[in-house]
């Protein structure tokens, strides 16, 4: 009953909205509905995350490591959960998994240790942005005209989290020192999905 009111709802919004765009009303009306799914199960994908870390104890880390992976996400795509429970699964899991490592790690590295941690990180990242983004999976195909322009974007987004590491580690490193850390995990991990080293299984 829930799911079929929930479908309803997502079509009747799809189809609001596909009444002010140009084309194909029924091709509009499937794009829309498909992005509002996504839309509402990335957003419950976060609540259950931000909620199990509220949970532990580890907030401000989780939140640092979901910022800093899903900004780079946004623009270099990777790889996708061959479902939506196992996709929640490892969201929650992996984020959760960063905030507590970020605050284990805060309490033993060194700032020479976070910044030679940061300097593979963020090269490592450099490279396989360069390399392989965008990339897509088959529910969400790029368009070859929009590739350049979104490796560029992912490119910048890299340098602002170059500059913001840089800036943070200079006004007052060991006060930032466990968010530093999370958002290094963050782009730690949406580097290895797009390094290539995870075949989506949609594929």
């Amino acid at each position: 009953m829930m799911k079929k009111q929930y479908e309803n709802t997502i079509n009747l919004w799809a189809g609001a909205i596909a009444k002010s765009r140009p084309g194909n009303r029924e091709e509009n009306e499937a794009v829309m509905a498909y992005a509002l799914h996504v839309v509402f199960f990335n957003l419950f994908v976060a609540f259950i995350t931000i909620l199990i870390s509220v949970l532990l104890g580890v907030l401000p880390a989780v939140a640092a490591a979901i910022i800093a992976s899903g900004s780079l996400r946004i623009f270099t795509g990777g790889y996708h959960s061959p479902s939506p429970l196992v996709c929640l699964i490892l969201t929650a899991g992996l984020m959760n998994l960063y905030g507590f490592a970020a605050v284990a790690l805060a309490g033993l590295l060194s700032i020479y240790q976070v910044i030679l941690l940061l300097f593979v990180v963020m090269a490592a990242c450099l490279f396989f942005i360069s390399k392989n983004a965008p990339i897509e999976t088959p529910n969400k195909p790029i368009r070859q005209e929009r590739r350049p322009g979104l490796k560029r974007k992912g490119l910048v987004v890299w340098l602002i989290w170059v500059i913001t590491f840089c800036v943070l580690s200079i006004f007052n490193f060991d006060y930032y020192k466990e968010i530093i850390i999370a958002l290094g995990l963050g782009i730690a991990n949406q580097t290895f999905s797009i390094s290539g080293a995870l075949k989506n299984k949609n594929e």
